[in-house]
């Protein structure tokens, strides 16, 4: 490192380095651009998965911290197992699987009307969510050309962090303005949105977070679809 230049110079030189070279890499930017759309949504769930069972099912902070040691362990289930299919049917394939299980789990959250329901749902949420993220790690990998992996893996993670609070505020915009619109309009507006409703009338609060789900079924559905292009093979011939 020359006199002249400090840690900070010298970080922003590669960086700024990184970010003209990986303009060259069709196949990484496509799928940074999926990554960071379904990312977000998965953003949104870990985030808010707690507040949401507290306002729907009225959980306390013991049920609530049950509720993350689930997850907590469904996690290692779920990174085992991914790595273990990544080796198999390689890492996109593995990524979209999980995705659509994170989907799944999404739309199951949506619908869901018990606590025992939700319980489930974030088992299986946790299982995918951290599958996702380490298989997406191994995409890196793929996707960097020899020599230049640190330097990607450095894009991935400013990139990552850049956009990372785009999800949870676009969730908490939707819950909030939902649960303004359904007061406004009283039970009626509720009737019409869950006339199945076990419980009777609920709560705008409750309705503007199952509302603000859509927004991350929305998420991992047009990340899902981005990622569909991200050529694999192609990268790793390129590379070889």
């Amino acid at each position: 490192m020359a006199p002249s230049e400090t840690y900070l110079s010298v970080a922003l030189t590669r960086l700024r380095r990184t970010f003209g070279t990986v303009k060259h890499h069709r196949e990484f930017i496509k799928f940074m651009a999926a990554f960071l759309i379904y990312n977000d949504g998965i953003l949104m769930t870990i985030n808010f998965a707690a507040i949401f069972g507290a306002v729907m099912f009225g959980l306390e902070q013991q049920m609530l911290i049950v509720f993350m040691i689930i997850i907590q362990i469904t996690s290692v289930v779920g990174s085992y197992v991914s790595g273990l299919l990544a080796q198999r049917i390689g890492n996109k394939r593995t990524l979209i699987l999980f995705i659509l299980m994170m989907l799944g789990a999404v739309v199951g959250l949506f619908l869901n009307e018990s606590v025992t329901g939700f319980f489930i749902i974030g088992g299986l949420a946790g299982c995918a969510l951290s599958a996702v993220q380490s298989v997406s790690r191994g995409m890196i990998a793929v996707l960097s050309p020899p020599g230049q992996s640190a330097e990607f893996y450095g894009f991935f993670a400013v990139a990552g962090r850049t956009s990372s609070f785009i999800g949870p505020t676009i969730y908490r915009l939707v819950a909030a303005e939902a649960a303004l619109w359904f007061q406004a309009r009283g039970d009626g507006a509720a009737f019409l949105w869950f006339k199945a409703h076990e419980r009777g009338a609920a709560l705008p609060e409750q309705l503007g977070q199952r509302v603000a789900i859509l927004p991350v079924i929305a998420f991992l559905v047009v990340g899902l679809v981005v990622l569909l292009f991200v050529n694999e093979q192609r990268t790793k011939t390129e590379y070889a």
